[in-house]
C-alpha cells in the first residue's frame, strides 16, 4: 500500500506482534499476527496511512468493529479489539483485531465456475441466518459479495462490516459497495434496511448458481442502465428446488416490500438443502447409551432462542437437548416417575392392594445453551449501555469478549475470571454502576458454566 509504514515484526499497542501481510486495500492493510497477551494468532486490519488524508477510513475501521462485535452468531467473524496506537514510526495507526480465517473467498470458488446447487442453497442460507442475527440488533451489512463471504473448515463466515449501517441510516454521500450487489433503493438514497442485504445475497446465490451475477456492471451507470432495462432475470438450474429458486428471485426484486426478510429466506434455503435435511434425519435417529442400558439420549435439533422478536420463518438454531427415556415394560404397562427418581410401571396390579396415582414432579428447566447464555450477556450490555449505567467503551470492549469465547473456546475459564476482574475494577471507577454490575456478573457466571458442562 502506498506510503505504507508498518513492517513484518513491528507491535502495536504493546500487544500485536505483526507477521506478515495477508491482504490489503485501499487505505488498510490485514496482517497476520501474534496476541502476546492471549497468546493466540488473529488478524489484525490497520489503517496505516497519513491521517490527514485518510477521508473517514479511521471512522470507518471504528463502525466496523462496533458493528461486527453486535453481532452474536458463530456464523459472523469475530472481532476481539480496536484501538488507536502510535506506530514505530510515529504515525497514528487505527486497527480492528478480528479472528483469522483459513480457507477461501466465494470469489475464489468462483473462478472454478457454478457451484453444485446443494452448497450454494447451504451457503446462502447460513449466510440469511447472519444477516438475520445482524438485523435484529439494528445492523445492516450493505456490503454482502463473494469477496465477503469465506468457506472455512469451520463452516461459512460472513466479514466486512466495513461500510455496516444502523436501520434508518441515511446513505451517505458517496455509494459504497460493489455495483452488482447493490440494491436499486440505494443508488436514490434510501435508508439502510434489511431489505438491501437480502438483495445483495440474492445476487450471490444467484451468480452461484449460474456463474454470474444477474445484472453484471462494473460501473454504478452500467448498473442504473441494466436495472433500467428490467430484464427479468431466469433460473433454470437443474435439480434447484422450486421453493429455493422462488426465494432467489423474490430477493431480486426492485421493490423492497416483495422481497423476503433475511429470517424467511433463512427458512425456505435451510429447507431445501439436501445437507441440512440430511443432518436432521441422522440427529433424530442415532441414540446414545448414557450411564445404564435403560437410558437412551435422543440428540435434536432445537430452537432455544428466547428472543420474542424472532419471526416464525426463522432459521432454527441447533442446540443439543438431552431427553432421558426409560426401556418399555411389558405390553399395557405404562412407565411414569417416581418421587425417588426411579421408574415406576402402572397397568396390570401384581399385589392386592389398588394402584394409587400421583402427579408427576414438574420437569427440571433445561440448563441453558452456551449460544443461549452467551446472548443474555450481550442483552444484559445493550439494556445497561441504553439506560447509560455502563460506559460506551466498557460496553464495546465485553461484547468483543464474549463473541470472542463464543467463536473460540480455548482457556474459557481463565478469560472468564479475568473478565469478571475487569467488571470489578469497571465498578470501582465508576464505568459500571452498582445494578448493572450485579446483573451483568450473574450473567457471565452463568456462561462461564456453559464451558464446563
Amino acid at each position: 500500500m502506498p506510503g505504507a509504514q508498518l513492517r513484518e515484526g513491528d507491535i502495536l499497542a504493546r500487544r500485536y506482534i505483526l507477521k506478515q501481510p495477508v491482504a490489503a486495500g485501499g487505505m488498510s492493510v490485514v496482517w497476520r499476527a501474534w496476541d502476546s497477551t492471549l497468546e493466540r494468532t488473529v488478524a489484525v486490519k490497520v489503517l496505516d496511512g497519513p491521517i490527514a488524508s485518510d477521508g473517514g477510513q479511521r471512522d470507518r475501521i471504528r463502525r466496523e468493529a462496533r458493528a461486527a462485535a453486535r453481532i452474536e452468531h458463530p456464523n459472523a467473524i469475530g472481532v476481539y479489539d480496536y484501538g488507536e496506537t502510535v506506530t514505530p514510526r510515529g504515525r497514528i495507526a487505527a486497527y480492528v483485531v478480528m479472528q483469522l480465517l483459513e480457507g477461501i473467498s466465494v470469489a475464489a470458488r468462483l473462478e472454478r465456475g457454478p457451484v453444485p446447487w446443494p452448497e450454494a442453497v447451504q451457503v446462502a442460507g447460513t449466510v440469511a441466518d447472519v444477516l438475520h442475527a445482524a438485523h435484529r440488533r439494528g445492523v445492516v451489512h450493505r456490503d454482502v459479495t463473494p469477496e465477503n463471504v469465506m468457506l472455512t473448515s469451520d463452516g461459512v463466515r460472513l466479514l466486512d462490516f466495513g461500510i455496516a449501517a444502523d436501520i434508518g441510516q441515511r446513505e451517505e454521500a458517496m455509494t459504497f459497495g460493489t455495483p452488482p450487489y447493490v440494491a436499486p433503493e440505494r443508488l436514490t438514497g434510501a435508508p439502510a434496511s434489511g431489505a438491501t442485504d437480502v438483495y445483495s445475497l440474492g445476487v450471490l446465490l444467484f451468480e452461484m448458481l449460474t456463474g454470474a451475477p444477474p445484472y453484471p456492471a462494473q460501473t454504478w451507470e452500467e448498473l442504473e442502465r441494466a436495472l433500467a432495462a428490467e430484464r427479468r432475470p431466469v433460473l433454470n438450474v437443474p435439480g434447484l428446488p422450486a421453493a429455493a429458486a422462488a426465494a432467489c428471485l423474490r430477493s431480486l426484486s426492485t421493490d423492497p416490500m416483495r422481497r423476503p426478510t433475511a429470517a424467511e429466506l433463512a427458512s425456505i434455503l435451510g429447507s431445501s438443502a439436501p445437507a441440512a435435511r440430511n443432518r436432521r434425519r441422522v440427529l433424530l435417529a442415532v441414540p446414545v447409551v448414557v450411564a445404564i442400558a435403560t437410558v437412551l439420549s435422543v440428540l435434536l435439533l432445537r430452537d432455544d432462542d428466547p428472543d420474542p422478536k424472532r419471526g416464525e420463518n426463522a432459521a432454527p438454531v441447533p442446540s443439543v437437548s438431552i431427553y432421558v427415556s426409560v426401556v418399555p415394560g411389558p405390553p399395557g404397562a405404562q412407565v411414569t416417575p417416581t418421587t425417588n427418581g426411579q421408574p415406576r410401571r402402572s397397568g396390570t396390579a401384581t399385589s392386592g392392594a389398588p394402584a394409587t396415582g400421583s402427579a408427576a414432579p414438574p420437569p427440571l428447566p433445561s440448563p441453558l445453551t452456551r449460544q443461549a447464555a452467551g446472548k443474555a450477556v450481550l442483552d444484559v450490555v445493550d439494556r445497561r449501555e441504553q439506560t447509560g449505567e455502563i460506559r460506551e467503551d466498557v460496553a464495546l470492549d465485553i461484547r468483543n469478549q464474549i463473541n470472542n469465547l463464543l467463536s473460540d473456546s480455548n482457556d474459557a475459564a481463565r478469560r472468564i475470571e479475568l473478565l469478571r476482574k475487569q467488571l470489578t475494577d469497571r465498578r470501582r471507577d465508576n464505568a459500571v454502576q452498582e445494578a448493572a454490575y450485579q446483573e451483568l456478573d450473574a450473567a457471565v457466571v452463568q456462561f462461564g458454566k456453559t464451558f464446563s458442562t
